[in-house]
């Protein structure tokens, strides 16, 4: 009887050292997932900050393209006005070179 209970708490010590190996081992696993998580948390904080800085910059060019919209379109005029009036002065050349 005696034989049977060294074996059976030699049973048990090797049960509790192969559970204390497998926390460890699961211990390890969760320190690994844990920094793979910071990991990415601060790659997708990076991504939300590179997505912020770049619908600034999208905004602000939106603005400038408006911007320079309306030069443009100033300068159209004011091109227009300047044919305009060329035309009129070749005209009056025209009509005081056959006088």
């Amino acid at each position: 009887m005696a034989e049977k209970k060294i074996k059976g708490e030699k049973l048990v010590k090797e049960a509790i050292t192969d559970l204390d190996a497998e926390i460890s081992k699961l211990r390890k696993d969760r320190t690994s997932l844990n920094s793979e998580l910071k990991g990415v948390d601060k790659s997708m904080e990076n991504t939300q900050e590179l997505e912020r800085n770049l619908k600034e910059k999208i905004a602000r060019l939106g603005e400038k393209e408006a911007r320079l919209q309306g030069r443009k379109n100033k300068l159209k005029q004011k091109n227009d006005s300047l044919n305009e009036r060329l035309s009129k002065v070749k005209t009056i050349k025209d009509q005081l070179g056959q006088v």
